[in-house]
């Protein structure tokens, strides 16, 4: 097909994406453009398309056909648009959110810092509001599927999607506020070095890289969409153009580009973007080589910063960069490109030049110059294959595209064995070594590439199987693919090592994100052992490796795990000298561990080394400082000291009421600490309500499933229990069977079945109960996924069952692994533990008519609690009441033990079943069966 006199086929291109792009400018930019617009020809023909416009005031949507073809553009029907309303205000109410401050304002509506404004908690969160002057059914699916994608995507370096909804005509998000600077402005008045710069740089690349195995392309990366916190770390923000990749990696979703036309940045768009073709990950990739390039040099690679939009695409198209280290221009700040961001801060002057910018030259230019080739096959195939290349620069390491350098390769060797080089007469053996040393890492950075080719592959085959033709129609989503290639992994790298680790770590990740750690469990464990036998402990792949698996024993509650991995990794970072922040993070979960295993002088020695790091890291009023108390909350608690946790939570309320916005799952976890310790100690605050309002402000925060929120039912179900309101604890723990997500995993699943089957039966709801108890011993037989307390605690419910269905033979099945202290060495040292397994020890023993042995193993379980530092009522009321209990039954003295228990009992305390043993007690029958329900 022709394209027209003085047009050439590229040209047409171009045209088809002007046309998509200048459609929706008001008629005085859209002549601007017109007139700076080269060449003539083209400027000329764009003119007579545009005039068949409808008139700006008819608010008429375009609706163009397929950029990219020869078929040409047509106007369609203008879509019908939404009646206006008022325009939106400060001090509007959206949902549970009063807006607050305008921050921008862009294509899709306007973004808002929000407040929020039900009184259940204070927080901020950046609220996009659609436009009601624009907002036809295009915009509106444009908007929808923002959302859609949004809600994909659970990466620490994502703004999350907080909520959504609709109201009074208009479409709304909620989204994660995030305080700080933009990306530029942060490096620039930190004056940070190249190796500070490289390491954001990082952080986004692996979000971005997350997005991607979501199936998600990103399509506006530039420095204005990404926002550096107070401590720090970077978060990628505004999705709104965002789009679905289909089966070779490219975007599935033309049609939404079609209605709703192109919003990018010049400076930072690829070719293929500006042209209108067919864009995939290589686009994200030559996003993130521009602002590699700008922060290395302080400069854009194509044009200047204040160069106009046409003269922009123009030397993205046509132009080529300098290397960085050539790159001599100076760093203007006058200017912007960019369009508004989400917090509506400009980053027209730049991130300013590194003054270490030399260190750029050789494979740091290089990397660069490969994520910014023109074709976008010949880019990285993957961002994996980027962040690869950078991780090896910052450890200086050959990267994949300097494989030819080998004198470079030589230096590099040297400067990290510089003991070697030392003294003029070895330099001629020092020299043949780093030739020897270059080759091999030659060879090494081939490999690299040759991994990186062979993940992408594997990737692109996985999206290819996403044809619903191969599904009987249905299109599988990303968990459906993920399982059905996870089988293949053994085979399929059988023999390429390299490359199996590194799909093993992306899958790993990806499975761990969504929750399903029953099978990102042992993927983790595989890619802990295939990187410990090819690299060894001390390699940052191996510790990386470790870093997964602890997070999963982490979220499984399994502080055992978390000592036996968490003290050798601590070390090994350490040594290092890995950031700080990592340091403390892994120090923290170190303190939990050692108090949740009963080893509080180890949480207490630690928690004492760890404050004043805190203190050098972070200001002492700031959220992340007195989030510590958290951590120290657990060690209270594990000694004994359940009025200081309480008051540890109650200290910093003002935080936990205000959180930053990205912090506001962390205050969710101290209101649940808080409500803990409070109804432990009766306090009116504790009601059910706030505990299930807690609980579905966390599915409103994280999503449906998580693991706050059922953390949270699961505290509510025990309190129930333990004042004997076993009947209202049983929907509560219906909807934790219906919510967990992470399906037949025994560390979450047998826990919650347990204490269920407790709630069941001491409800009078026993049919098949005995069964259950059966199931139940047998799958909870101690392993390495099975142990530590969560596990005693299990284990005592189904004790616990057995004994209230007087099954005494079925009891002492299930509290027999508890007593083997040989095989469980650990709980010899956990007092607490100790004493419950006595007290169902005790309860057996009565049962089986061994009413001496009973009373001593009793009289254990009061004691613990008797020398605790600050008591614990209900539980010691309990405790006195059943050591009372066999005392009666062996016809011993039982004044003084029924005076304790008198004592004892909590004023706060309503009705509850154990009154009645108490008047049997004191009445001349025999007491009846109370077993289990202490």
């Amino acid at each position: 097909m022709q394209t027209g006199p003085g047009l050439q086929a590229s040209d047409w291109k171009r045209l088809s994406a002007l046309f998509d792009e200048l459609a929706e400018l008001p008629a005085a930019e859209r002549q601007a453009r017109l007139a700076a617009l080269q060449p003539p020809e083209l400027a000329a023909r764009l003119a007579r398309m545009l005039a068949s416009l409808p008139a700006e005031d008819e608010d008429a949507t375009v609706i163009v056909e397929m950029p990219g073809y020869n078929a040409g553009l047509v106007a369609a029907l203008s879509e019908p648009t939404l009646s206006a309303t008022t325009p939106p205000q400060p001090g509007d109410r959206l949902g549970s959110w009063c807006l607050a401050e305008l921050l921008g304002e862009g294509g899709m509506g306007q973004v808002w810092r929000a407040e929020r404004a039900d009184g259940l908690y204070q927080g901020e969160a950046a609220i996009k509001l659609l436009r009601a002057d624009r907002s036809g059914p295009g915009l509106a699916a444009r908007f929808a599927r923002e959302r859609a994608l949004l809600g994909r995507l659970t990466h620490p370096g994502i703004a999350r999607m907080l909520d959504a909804g609709e109201q009074d005509g208009r479409a709304y998000l909620v989204l994660e506020y995030v305080p700080g600077r933009t990306l530029s402005e942060h490096v620039r008045e930190h004056d940070l070095g190249l190796v500070e710069r490289v390491r954001l740089l990082l952080e986004v690349a692996r979000a971005v890289e997350h997005a991607h195995a979501q199936l998600i392309l990103h399509r506006d990366l530039k420095p204005g969409n990404v926002m550096v916190d107070e401590r720090g770390k970077a978060k990628l923000l505004d999705f709104g153009i965002a789009g679905l990749l289909d089966d070779s990696g490219h975007q599935a979703d033309h049609q939404l580009t079609l209605i709703s036309g192109r919003r990018l940045t010049p400076a930072y768009a690829a070719p293929e973007q500006i042209t209108g073709e067919s864009v995939g990950v290589a686009s994200d990739i030559y996003s993130l080589g521009v602002m590699l390039y700008e922060l290395a040099s302080g400069e854009l690679p194509f044009g200047e910063r204040g160069l106009n939009r046409t003269a922009l695409e123009h030397a993205v198209l046509h132009g080529d960069a300098q290397r960085i280290s050539r790159s001599t221009r100076g760093t203007r700040t006058s200017g912007s490109t960019g369009g508004a961001t989400l917090h509506g801060a400009s980053a027209s002057a730049g991130p300013g030049r590194p003054h270490d910018a030399e260190r750029a030259a050789g494979d740091l230019e290089a990397i660069a110059a490969k994520a910014l080739r023109k074709e976008p096959a010949e880019r990285y195939a993957s961002v994996g294959g980027f962040i690869d290349d950078l991780e090896h620069w910052l450890a200086q390491r050959p990267v994949s595209v300097r494989a030819e350098d080998w004198w470079h390769r030589v230096r590099l060797w040297m400067r990290r064995n510089a003991a070697l080089a030392i003294g003029a007469t070895l330099m001629f053996a020092t020299l043949s070594a780093g030739l020897a040393v270059s080759l091999w890492q030659r060879r090494e950075a081939q490999a690299a590439a040759r991994q990186s080719e062979a993940v992408t592959r594997f990737l692109t085959e996985l999206l290819s199987s996403a044809n619903p033709d191969r599904h009987g129609g249905h299109t599988p989503n990303v968990l459906e693919l993920l399982d059905r290639s996870r089988a293949e992994l053994p085979t399929r790298f059988a023999d390429d090592p390299v490359t199996h680790a590194r799909v093993l770590e992306v899958m790993g990740n990806t499975y761990a994100d969504m929750n399903r750690f029953d099978v990102a469990l042992p993927l983790a464990d595989q890619l802990v052992a295939l990187t410990r036998e090819l690299w060894g402990e001390d390699d940052p792949a191996s510790l990386r490796a470790l870093r997964l698996r602890l997070r999963l024993d982490t979220a499984l509650s399994s502080p055992l795990g978390v000592i036996a991995r968490g003290e050798p990794l601590l070390a090994a970072l350490e040594h290092r000298h890995v950031d700080p922040g990592e340091q403390l993070d892994l120090r923290y979960q170190l303190i939990v561990a050692y108090a949740q295993a009963g080893r509080p002088d180890d949480a207490e020695r630690l928690r004492a080394e760890t404050w004043p790091l805190v203190l050098e890291r972070f200001p002492a009023d700031s959220f992340d400082a007195q989030y510590f108390n958290a951590y120290v909350y657990h060690l209270r608690l594990a000694q004994g000291r359940l009025q200081d946790a309480e008051k540890l939570m109650l200290d910093i309320r003002p935080a936990m009421l205000k959180p930053p916005a990205h912090r506001e799952r962390f205050a969710l976890q101290l209101r649940r600490h808080l409500w803990n310790a409070q109804a432990r100690l009766g306090r009116p605050e504790a009601t059910v309500e706030a505990a299930l309002q807690l609980a579905a402000d966390c599915d409103a925060l994280l999503g449906p499933g998580n693991l706050s929120a059922q953390r949270t039912r699961s505290d509510l179900a025990r309190q129930l229990g333990a004042r004997g309101q076993w009947a209202e604890a049983l929907p509560v723990h219906e909807t934790l069977a219906a919510s967990i997500r992470a399906a037949d995993h025994p560390r979450l699943r047998l826990p919650l079945d347990a204490a269920a089957l407790l709630a069941r039966v001491n409800a009078g709801r026993s049919q098949g109960a005995a069964a259950e108890v059966q199931r139940l011993t047998e799958a909870l037989q101690p392993s390495q996924l099975l142990t530590g307390p969560n596990w005693v605690e299990a284990s005592g419910n189904v004790v616990r069952a057995a004994l209230a269905l007087q099954r005494p033979d079925l009891a002492g099945i299930a509290l027999a692994p508890l007593q083997d202290l040989e095989a469980q060495p650990w709980l010899q040292q956990h007092a607490a533990l100790q004493s419950l397994i006595a007290q169902w020890q005790g309860e057996l023993l009565r049962a089986r008519g061994a009413l001496p042995a009973s009373i001593a193993a009793l009289r254990q379980r009061v004691a613990y609690l008797d020398g605790l530092p600050q008591p614990e009522p209900l539980a010691h009321w309990a405790a006195q009441l059943d050591l009372a209990l066999s005392l009666r039954r062996a016809r011993q003295p039982v004044a003084e033990a029924l005076a304790r228990a008198d004592a004892l009992r909590p004023a706060w305390l309503g009705s509850h079943p154990l009154d009645r043993l108490r008047r049997e007690l004191d009445g001349p029958a025999m007491p009846a069966d109370w077993d289990g329900q202490f």
